[in-house]
């Protein structure tokens, strides 16, 4: 029995991939420019941060959305969703410390 507005696995197969290669593609090229030129796109790393920690955020959300049954992926959901609050509290930090008093 579906409810209104859930997706198929499938379907949310996809639109992880699809956030995988976006954001990774972000993540990469902002890294690249981040380390050649550290002084001037040092406004760079706290977006780094927040992006990396969405696409964990969105793992774990998929995770727990597509196998509610299965005790081993929600122990991996878990996981991402820790990594995830981790890599967003770096945010937060790099945020305050960069934008702040950069």
């Amino acid at each position: 029995m579906s409810t209104r507005g859930s997706y198929s696995p499938r379907k949310l197969g996809t639109i992880i991939d699809m956030a995988h290669i976006i954001i990774g593609l972000l993540v990469m090229i902002m890294a690249c420019f981040a380390i050649l030129r550290p002084a001037r796109y040092m406004v760079l790393f706290p977006v780094i941060f927040f992006l990396a920690s969405v696409l964990s955020l969105f793992n774990s959300w998929f995770l727990f959305a597509t196998y509610q049954r299965n005790p081993r992926k929600r122990a991996a959901g878990i996981l991402y969703l820790v990594i995830g609050l981790l890599i967003f509290a770096l945010f937060v930090i790099s945020a305050i410390s960069i934008w702040l008093h950069g």
